[in-house]
This record gives C-alpha cells, sequence and structure tokens, in this order.
C-alpha cells in the first residue's frame, strides 16, 4: 500500500486516493511491526533493531539505498528528456558512474582501516548528496568531461557506502540471532531497492509544478528539482552517520599495518 501510495502522489490524481493508500499503508505497517514485535516465532525477527550498527545501517543505510537507486533511474531521462542527448550518450555518460564504482574498490577497505566506520560513512553519504545535488545544474553547455567526473565521483561514494554499511552490519549481532537478523537485513534491502524507483518517479512528478511555481519552464526544470528532492531525502543518510559512536565496528575493522622498522646492521 505505500508503493501504491507512491504511485498515486501524482499532482494531478485525486487527492483522496492518494491520502487513503498512503494512510492505509501507514496503519499496516504500524500493525505489522506490532505483531512481529509480540509474536514467539515472528517471520521477521525486529530484535535486531536493538543493535547500534545493525540499526544504523538499516535506517540511514535504506534512505542512502533508496535514494541512489533513483540516482540512475533519473539520470538517463534527464540527458534525453531534457538535454536532448540520444540514449546511446545518455548511456555512455551514465555508465562512468558504475565505472567510479568499481575503480574505488580497491581503496574501500584502507579507507575503514585508516579512518574508521563513522568518518568513511559520513564523508560516502555527504559525497552522495552533493553529487545529487550538483547533477540538477547539468545544462546543455556543461562538458561532457565534467558531467563524467561528477558521476565518476558519485559512483565511488555509493560505492564506498554500500561497503562500509555492508561489512558493518553484522557486526555486533551475536551469533544466534544471526539467521533473523539476516533475513531481516535483507528484507528491509530489497523494499529500500525497490523504493528507489518509486521516490524518484515520485520526485519526478513533483518536480514539474515547484520548477513552475518558482519559474522554471523549461524541461529540464522537472529534473533539477527531483535531484533536489532526493538529496533532501538522503540527507537523513548523513544524519545517522553521525550518530553512529566513534568506535562502531571496531571488532571488525582491519588492523593498521605497521612498518617494519629492521635493526641496525652490525659492525
Amino acid at each position: 500500500m505505500v508503493v501504491f501510495g507512491a504511485l498515486l502522489a501524482d499532482p494531478s490524481a485525486p487527492a483522496v486516493a492518494t491520502i487513503v493508500a498512503g494512510a492505509a499503508g501507514a496503519v499496516l505497517t504500524a500493525a505489522a511491526i506490532w505483531h512481529l514485535g509480540r509474536t514467539e516465532h515472528p517471520l521477521l525477527d525486529l530484535r535486531a533493531f536493538r543493535i547500534e550498527t545493525f540499526r544504523v545501517t538499516h535506517a540511514g543505510g535504506s534512505l542512502f539505498r533508496l535514494t541512489i537507486s533513483a540516482v540512475p533511474f533519473l539520470l538517463p531521462l534527464f540527458f534525453q528528456d531534457a538535454l536532448g542527448w540520444s540514449p546511446v550518450q545518455a548511456g555512455a555518460v551514465v555508465l562512468s558512474l558504475f565505472v567510479g564504482n568499481l575503480v574505488i574498490k580497491p581503496a574501500t577497505t584502507p579507507m575503514l582501516t585508516r579512518w574508521g566506520f563513522r568518518t568513511v560513512l559520513i564523508w560516502s553519504t555527504s559525497g552522495a548528496v552533493i553529487t545529487m545535488v550538483l547533477s540538477a545544474f547539468i545544462a546543455e553547455l556543461t562538458p561532457i568531461a565534467l558531467v563524467v567526473a561528477l558521476l565518476l565521483v558519485s559512483g565511488m561514494a555509493r560505492s564506498i557506502g554500500f561497503t562500509a554499511y555492508n561489512t558493518i552490519a553484522f557486526a555486533d549481532v551475536p551469533s544466534d540471532e544471526m539467521t533473523g537478523a539476516n533475513t531481516l537485513a535483507s528484507t528491509v534491502q530489497q523494499i529500500a531497492a525497490g523504493l528507489g524507483v518509486a521516490v524518484g518517479a515520485v520526485a519526478l512528478r513533483f518536480g514539474a509544478p515547484v520548477a513552475t511555481a518558482v519559474g522554471i519552464d523549461d524541461t529540464a526544470g522537472a529534473y533539477r528539482v527531483a535531484f533536489i528532492l532526493i538529496a533532501l531525502v538522503a540527507l537523513g543518510s548523513v544524519v545517522e552517520a553521525t550518530r553512529l559512536s566513534r568506535t562502531a565496528g571496531e571488532n571488525i575493522r582491519p588492523p593498521r599495518r605497521t612498518r617494519r622498522v629492521r635493526p641496525p646492521a652490525r659492525a
């Protein structure tokens, strides 16, 4: 019902239908949480949310995942519909987003070793938010090289964030709760990824009237507002990352390598 309400969240759709679907989704979600928290053998064990690292990973991490999933949905449409690019050109440029994902992978573990999970998550989520905002200012005259560089940085930020979240998620989960926590984590991640496209579509639908209201009448205006809206949602992941304790994940943090000092040579 929540996803259905998101699909109805169109300014041209009846407001009553949107409100009813959204309210029904909220009530059903609350009822499900109440039931899962009180039944003896729940389908999804919510006890893992008591653990700080697991909770932050699947609270701020869910906001991060759904907004990150919305970006590859919006970018090709923006390039083709607003900037007039061909599908081949738009697809080739968007590939740089995933190139950034791959390029930064080998450096992620050294980053976590040197700065820890909290610092890495703050910077990666902040980088994702900043690149979303900057994407709103891409114009027809923007050099392709600059667009590619922006998407490379965006891909790096998303890759670092995904790796850090996935690594720390089960850092403090007891072994006897691991099965339930794994099932819960998989469910939450799939929901967040599925909602990502819906969030991007809703942001785009609301982007048109907002752009018109502020005097931006071109086709690109709706996309620019959409990028700003999803950046505001992604800002929640930055807030959650700052709330993470500085020692979070220390039990699984790779040890820093120390330089081996050679003994002085004997005369």
